[in-house]
């Protein structure tokens, strides 16, 4: 498994975890058009969570999902 499936895989294991309903990780670009890294949306809060190559994570979900519920 690569560094950047296990980081996916941390990230939604995590995301469920706190209630989130984290959408497939799309493929994103920067503002010049060049790929960077993969980016899922929870589908009740709209919070994300991103990923780069190397599998560099940065996640804006809460700990509790705002969405939980709905």
């Amino acid at each position: 498994m690569t560094a950047v499936n296990e980081s996916m895989l941390e990230i939604a294991i995590n995301a469920a975890g706190s209630g989130h309903d984290l959408g497939p990780f799309e493929p994103v670009e920067d503002g010049n058009g060049k790929p960077n890294g993969h980016q899922a949306r929870c589908r009740r809060c709209e919070q994300s969570a991103w990923v780069d190559d190397t599998g560099l994570m940065y996640s804006l979900l809460d700990d509790v999902c705002p969405g939980e519920g709905r």
